[in-house]
């Protein structure tokens, strides 16, 4: 019966620092370049978490998706090629599956999985902190990719093409 109530207050302790983590703030940057334009930064600020974490970051694991109709510049006419060139209204959203966490000592981690963007799914792998103070969790990573990894031509305007490079910035705040 010991065993049995031992058992029980220990899962129950476990489930106090389990639990499924929701978007509260933040931003998600997708940085490319254009020759004689290094400003096109195309962000975010909402996402859907179906990620879930125990006590530590290294059991970090599920979904984070962002609507591609989400991605905002300073520019409405780049966001309507851009939405073109994603053809956001077939490939809606990107998804980031966390498969691992590999723990690089204090809050340093690095988030491998997979990334699903314009129907193509591509190993993926994001560097930084999962932090976590009172009842939010903070992931603050990145990661660079190629367009055309995922089936995506970079858009050419006139004689300038966009960079096939998109440099991945993310930074958001998870309550429990």
């Amino acid at each position: 019966m010991k065993k049995i109530v031992s058992l029980a207050a220990v899962l129950l302790a476990a489930s106090a620092f389990a639990g499924n983590l929701s978007f509260e703030s933040g931003s998600i940057k997708a940085h490319t370049e254009v020759f004689g334009d290094s400003s096109i930064d195309p962000t975010a600020k909402k996402a859907t978490s179906h990620l879930s974490m125990d006590a530590t970051p290294a059991t970090l694991k599920g979904t984070i998706e962002v609507s591609m109709s989400d991605l905002i510049s300073d520019n409405k006419k780049r966001d309507t090629n851009m939405q073109e060139t994603l053809e956001s209204a077939t490939f809606p959203k990107a998804v980031f599956e966390v498969k691992e966490v590999v723990a690089k000592g204090g809050d340093n981690v690095i988030l491998k999985g997979a990334m699903n963007l314009h129907g193509v799914t591509k190993p993926m792998s994001f560097e930084g902190t999962v932090s976590e103070e009172a009842s939010k969790v903070r992931i603050k990573v990145k990661s660079s990719m190629k367009m055309s990894d995922f089936g995506i031509t970079p858009p050419k305007m006139v004689f300038l093409v966009v960079r096939d490079q998109v440099d991945l910035n993310v930074d958001v705040v998870l309550k429990r």
